[in-house]
């Protein structure tokens, strides 16, 4: 069986028809990978750096909770919270609570911490405080995630 590659694909339409072919003939991975090139093609979308790392993040969040839901589901909240404050304090933020999302135990379990917004604020530790990359790198560590897994793309 010829199994595409959905890093050749630029059209989020025909990655999500992909998508449901992997799912329906038992190939998780696959429909996994769909996920997160979708989420990779939202945050080109962006310009380069914390912004884009942020959207792809989220993208892919957002792709986890449709699969699970069965139905689109965008994350209002965060959105709408970006809008207000900006990716850098979303991220910071997301850093100081005391619980992980769920898109992080996906990201992890599917070895792609790299994609979790910890991973984020260590990867660009300059733009936080000290406070944010310590729980940050605290939260991966809890999770057993090395930091430096964390932080490679």
């Amino acid at each position: 069986m010829n199994i595409p590659d959905p890093q050749t694909f630029t059209d989020p339409e025909k990655l999500r028809k992909l998508m449901a072919n992997a799912v329906r003939l038992g190939h998780p991975d696959l429909a996994f990978n769909c996920q997160l090139r979708i989420a990779q093609l939202v945050g080109a979308g962006h310009e380069k750096g914390l912004e884009r790392e942020f959207w792809t993040a989220l993208a892919a969040a957002e792709e986890f909770k449709t699969a699970a839901n069965g139905k689109t589901t965008r994350l209002a909240k965060l959105r709408t919270k970006h809008k207000r404050v900006g990716a850098q304090r979303m991220l910071g933020d997301m850093a100081m609570e005391p619980t992980v999302s769920e898109g992080f135990d996906v990201l992890v379990a599917h070895g792609r911490s790299d994609l979790t917004g910890e991973a984020i604020v260590l990867r660009n530790e300059d733009e936080f405080s000290v406070d944010e990359v310590n729980a940050a790198r605290k939260k991966l560590m809890e999770h057993g995630v090395n930091s430096a897994e964390g932080v490679g793309a």
